[in-house]
């Protein structure tokens, strides 16, 4: 067969390859990767040696791999097509056996072994994973695939093992490879002999072989790139190897962030092929035993655990991007228009993707997505620049200004967005009215508002990202508790972890304060500035400090205060009059008219006698007849030089 490899890379370079399955090259030779998505260059050729690599996705090979991939062919499979659309004469080599031919040519011949039976597998089980016989090798014979591109064979003789070379069907791939992505949620068992995968399979379970404790790094390498669709569990050979190789593979699993637990479902015995030709209803057991380890770890639907279970539960933390403030999961920002939310968001992602601190709170570095679906390309750019003040743009952040509904394409897209950018753990929708769906017929806005919000709620957790959807408040204020202002059903809230408001009173206030509440942190409030000579937001104080210090000025600032303090300046440190006579001392003292009458001065005085008592003026007062006398003194501790002295005139 490496005759005919040998030729056809002797005739055909890999440009014309290239050229022939219509991908065009740059005068770098770089060009688009045929075999992920990608929007700039990261595929090139290498004429001399013959061979492509793409940086993105990691593809690389010769001329026949290239075209074995293009077509999804094996390895001869694709010389022969090359041979053919260049014209390279191949003689009789044409018609060797294609490895697929082979296999099914084997699985013809599995009659004629009872090898399989002795290992404890039914002829279903055989007949269901394309399983052989080798007449000539005396040999089994394993696809890894129903696809049949590549296999092994192990002698019934001397237990010799073969497995075809790389250039005749390429690398080798992991034993029932397909499993880790499946639609099931059932968890996904990872031994060593594709024996012992079919052996589990045939006991209830999904398994992928590693073809030996040397595919540990195969199956790091495939979880890394993509998730598995469920929990892994562990349960390599129970030998000194297995278990070495077990420990390692638990601490690559760990760094890479997949959901496993190791199980010994092999018992006593050195592994599960062997459990089941000793005991089948033994290994059905332990298979089942190991899904409900699983479901007590990882819980999933409505499956119940035991609270017991719960405390000693392995369970994952929620990553934060700004502790304390915003974690994994759903989070909506909310304002009134042209208050700055867009801005606030644009700010919030640079300090992310950069890992700078953003309203003086610190951030987790990570790649960040805006969705600015209300902009177009030149004010996103616009408003970049003027947030960065001529600073450059981390590598990490990625923006667009288009984004398909969510009844539509939308996780699509942001599947695809993952597969060029897998670092981003922040999506900004800005705003979350560009992706609404339409309601379904007779729905209710609450039902509307939940089934979508809680489909991108889902997307999230199972993302372990957090998506932040930028809205509205209605323009019905609502003091008492500026949540319920949010423009749409309480369906919004009830669905999102992480809600935050920015409210203003008045539009033209300087200030606004900046809302926080969620399950995962603390209710805050604080007061927060737009800066609008260097487009950034920041932050004024808490709430509270910032309401205290507004009392405070309007203490400080309060005509009656001033004049009050004025009396007692001075020995005797005293002073009393009527209410009449308190309003003459403001105008001479203020130069202004007090603005109210005298009964409402008086109850201003009476309202303000706990202020005056702590910032060292006594009040009384006395009522003679139909007139009421104001009394204040310095209390000693205030006053350098106290008399100790109330002179009492008549109102």
């Amino acid at each position: 067969m490496s005759e005919i490899f040998e030729k056809v890379k002797a005739h055909v370079g890999i440009a014309e390859a290239v050229a022939a399955f219509g991908i065009q090259l740059n005068s770098r030779d770089k060009g688009l990767c045929p075999f992920h998505k990608e929007k700039t260059p990261s595929f090139s050729i290498d004429r001399k040696n013959n061979i492509f690599t793409c940086f993105g996705c990691g593809e690389t090979g010769d001329v026949i791999a290239f075209a074995s991939k293009m077509r999804e062919v094996e390895p001869l499979e694709g010389a022969k097509l090359l041979a053919d659309m260049f014209h390279v004469d191949i003689g009789d080599c044409a018609n060797r056996v294609s490895i697929k031919e082979y296999l099914k040519q084997c699985m013809r011949d599995v009659g004629q072994t009872d090898y399989f039976a002795k290992r404890g597998l039914t002829a279903a089980t055989v007949k269901k994973f394309c399983l052989g016989y080798d007449v000539k090798r005396h040999a089994i014979v394993l696809p890894y695939s129903s696809e049949l591109r590549y296999y092994q064979t192990r002698s019934v003789i001397d237990k010799k093992f073969y497995k075809p070379t790389t250039e005749e069907a390429g690398a080798e791939p992991l034993f029932n490879r397909r499993a880790l992505w499946g639609s099931s949620k059932d968890p996904i068992f990872i031994v060593e002999s594709p024996l012992c995968a079919l052996s589990i399979m045939q006991c209830g379970g999904i398994a992928v072989s590693l073809c030996g404790v040397n595919g540990a790094n195969k199956l790091v390498k495939e979880v890394k790139a993509k998730k598995p669709s469920a929990p892994l569990v562990l349960c390599l050979d129970n030998d000194e190897a297995g278990q070495k190789a077990s420990a390692a593979l638990e601490d690559d699993l760990k760094r890479a962030k997949v959901a496993y637990i190791v199980f010994n479902v092999a018992a006593d015995k050195k592994d599960p092929n062997e459990l089941l030709m000793a005991n089948p209803q033994a290994l059905t057991a332990s298979v089942a035993a190991a899904k409900r380890a699983v479901r007590k770890v990882y819980a999933r639907g409505v499956a119940s655990i035991a609270a017991s279970d719960l405390q000693e539960a392995q369970i994952e933390p929620p990553e934060w991007l700004i502790p304390e403030v915003l974690p994994q999961g759903l989070a909506i920002l909310c304002a009134s228009s042209k208050v700055g939310k867009s801005w606030m968001a644009m700010q919030m992602c640079l300090a992310i993707s950069r890992g700078k601190e953003f309203l003086n709170y610190e951030t987790k570095v990570s790649g960040c997505l805006y969705l600015a679906l209300e902009d177009g390309v030149f004010r996103l750019k616009d408003r970049l620049n003027k947030v960065l003040g001529g600073g450059k743009a981390p590598a990490n952040f990625y923006l667009s200004v288009k984004a398909d509904a969510l009844d539509g394409s939308l996780i699509k897209q942001l599947d695809e967005e993952f597969e060029e950018h897998p670092d981003i753990k922040l999506i900004v929708i800005d705003t979350l009215q560009k992706v609404r769906g339409v309601a379904k017929k007779n729905e209710i806005a609450y039902a509307t508002d939940y089934r979508e919000l809680g489909g991108l709620k889902e997307y999230a957790d199972k993302r372990k990202i957090c998506i932040f959807l930028i809205h509205h408040l209605r323009k019905m204020a609502d003091e008492n508790d500026v949540f319920n202002m949010i423009s749409g059903s309480n369906g919004i809230m009830g669905v999102c972890d992480t809600i935050f408001i920015i409210y203003k009173k008045k539009r033209q206030d300087d200030n606004a304060v900046l809302f926080m509440t969620g399950r995962d942190i603390r209710q805050q409030d604080i007061v927060v500035h737009f800066d609008e000579t260097r487009y950034q937001w920041e932050i004024i104080g808490t709430a509270e400090e910032e309401e205290k210090k507004r009392k405070k000025r309007e203490y400080e600032n309060n005509p009656l205060v001033k004049t009050v303090k004025e009396l007692v300046k001075n020995p005797p440190y005293s002073w009393h009059g009527s209410a009449t006579d308190m309003m003459k001392a403001v105008f001479d003292i203020t130069g202004k008219p007090y603005a109210g009458s005298s009964t409402g001065l008086g109850k201003e005085l009476m309202d303000l006698e706990t202020q005056l008592y702590y910032d060292g003026i006594d009040h009384t007062s006395k009522r003679s007849g139909s007139s009421r006398t104001h009394y204040f003194s310095k209390r000693k501790e205030y006053a350098p030089h106290y008399q100790g002295t109330i002179f009492q005139n008549d109102d």
